[in-house]
């Protein structure tokens, strides 16, 4: 029973809403002194202009004309991971190695482009690559993205919301399935050296959840936890990392190609249904 004038207890809620805002704000706030201590030493994060990715594979051992079925179109959107920065060739960049994956997954030719942009992060993405998007018939929509967000400090309680509205609009903008690559680990990357490396991962860890949630809208998005399923191959594998230190070298592309492919062919096996033939 309430005693007039007694003081309200304090909301339970709202105490739990305003500890992981207190804890973004503290986490952004190091990588930010981190950052900037990094900075003062000289040292800086390497970017590239990639490639312009536009090329069509056909199954392990087979002609591209001799494959059934219509050939897959895939269209991948993100940043320098998606641009290639770090492989030799474009025909050893992350897009070329996911459609060479689903062409063989799936007994059928795909066409692959890729948008990725060097430093694009979600909101980036979104305004200038997914309106790049011609209604050609695209079947599958790969994104990969985020770890912009990450160096650039994206606010964690937004994150959702961004990603969200990227998710949309590329469903909007093409009427294809998306698959939605997430933040990789940072643990294994050498250019950055401690502490940024430890609270740039935590960053990310926040930054990821968020970006998770925004994937298991009722959008048909298929989220793939790069961090889980890739990044620890990387692990005393200092080969899969290229000369910059900060991007991956083809066999490292080779490992987040291997965790994308299943739910790109997934996608694209739902997408072209009654239509192989």
């Amino acid at each position: 029973m309430a005693v007039a004038g007694a003081p309200r207890p304090r909301s339970r809620r709202r105490g739990r809403v305003g500890l992981p805002l207190v804890a973004a704000l503290v986490l952004a706030a190091a990588v930010l002194i981190v950052q900037a201590w990094w900075a003062a030493r000289g040292v800086s994060l390497p970017t590239g202009p990639g490639y312009t990715v536009d090329l069509t594979v056909a199954p392990y051992g087979q002609r591209i004309e001799e494959t059934p079925g219509a050939v897959i179109e895939l269209v991948m959107l993100g940043d320098s991971t998606v641009a290639g920065v770090g492989s030799p060739t474009a025909a050893e960049s992350l897009p070329a190695l996911v459609a060479q994956r689903v062409a063989d997954r799936l007994g059928r030719a795909v066409h692959v482009v890729g948008y990725g942009v060097s430093g694009a992060c979600t909101d980036v993405v979104r305004a200038e690559q997914v309106p790049l998007m011609l209604d050609t018939g695209v079947d599958v929509v790969v994104i990969v993205v985020g770890s912009n967000d990450v160096s650039h400090l994206t606010p964690v309680w937004n994150m959702r919301s961004r990603t969200q509205d990227l998710l949309e609009a590329a469903r909007s903008q093409s009427g294809a399935p998306v698959v939605l690559g997430g933040i990789p680990q940072f643990r294994t990357v050498p250019r950055l050296q401690q502490p940024l490396r430890f609270v740039t991962g935590v960053y990310a860890n926040a930054l990821r959840e968020p970006q998770r949630a925004a994937a298991a809208s009722d959008l048909p998005v298929r989220y793939v936890d790069i961090a889980a399923e890739a990044s620890p191959r990387f692990v005393g594998r200092p080969e899969s990392m290229s000369a910059d230190g900060y991007h991956p070298s083809p066999m490292g592309y080779g490992f987040w190609a291997d965790a994308l492919a299943p739910a790109v062919a997934a996608a694209a096996s739902d997408s072209t249904a009654g239509v192989a033939s």
